[in-house]
């Protein structure tokens, strides 16, 4: 794995905050938990399986850091309600949440089933406002204060073979900016990270060398973006630096979101 960028925050930046991050144990999600760490924080990791849980675990103590991990499956609300519970037990608090969890396939419009949409917004929506609720009922709004992270996608606009999974991230910004108003008066903070296209392990096992060049060439800065640029961002915005953003989306993408997909339309099919 590679090693964490340097990080721009003091190894101080976020000390005395609990960071519960949901798919902690890869990709974005272990990146933000490693940059969390090293700027002082307690962090929680939860995902499914328990291997990359402990992996991230290992290394975040071997930087001197504290580090739980939960195995848990956010899709359920009895597993949710036994994740706060683990978490305010161990940790009596929680600070910051980093809703992680996600997953996506690419398929043309017309072959996404109903069961393929939905197991897409389960996750990608539902379980990240069920645990959202959870946390901000039973420690946040408690204490009044907190920050809540959506990942949302950039380009933020339809992008082709990801309608269903472009819906669900539009639909988790809009619940960002909704919660930041409603939630503001509990010193609490909603906001929607958008990142681009993320050279992650699982983008480079999961796609052909020549999508992931495809892709590169639609990005102005001319590369796609590394985790640890992602989770620089999320720790940042945890930080007291960051503590007049809510409400609104963050992208992180190369400049991807202004100039589009960078893609020429497909063509017109003759009748």
């Amino acid at each position: 794995m590679a090693k964490p960028m340097a990080s721009a925050l003091a190894s101080d930046a976020l000390a005395g905050q609990v960071v519960l991050i949901t798919g902690g144990g890869t990709g974005i999600g272990r990146a933000t938990a490693l940059a969390c760490a090293a700027a002082g924080a307690r962090v929680v990791v939860c995902g499914r399986r328990r291997e990359p849980l402990d992996s991230v675990t290992s290394e975040i103590t071997e930087l001197g850091s504290d580090c739980l991990s939960v195995a848990c499956d956010v899709r359920e609300p009895d597993a949710v309600t036994g994740l706060v519970d683990h978490v305010l037990d161990a940790c009596g608090r929680i600070d910051v949440l980093v809703n992680g969890a996600g997953g996506q396939f690419m398929a043309p419009a017309e072959n996404i089933s109903v069961n393929g949409w939905r197991a897409v917004h389960r996750l990608s929506v539902e379980a990240a406002w069920n645990v959202t609720r959870e946390v901000a009922t039973r420690a946040m709004i408690p204490n009044q204060s907190g920050l809540v992270l959506f990942l949302a996608f950039s380009p933020r606009r339809g992008i082709p073979g990801m309608v269903h999974a472009t819906a669900a991230r539009a639909a988790v910004e809009n619940l960002a900016a909704g919660l930041a108003l409603e939630w503001s008066r509990y010193g609490i903070r909603s906001v929607a990270v958008a990142p681009g296209t993320i050279l992650t392990e699982g983008l480079r096992e999961q796609y052909s060398a020549e999508a992931i060049e495809e892709w590169t060439r639609a990005v102005p800065l001319g590369r796609l973006g590394s985790p640890e640029e992602v989770a620089g961002l999320v720790a940042f915005l945890a930080t007291p630096a960051g503590g007049y953003i809510t409400g609104t989306t963050v992208g992180v993408d190369g400049g991807v979101d202004a100039w589009g997909t960078g893609r020429p339309a497909h063509p017109v099919e003759e009748p």
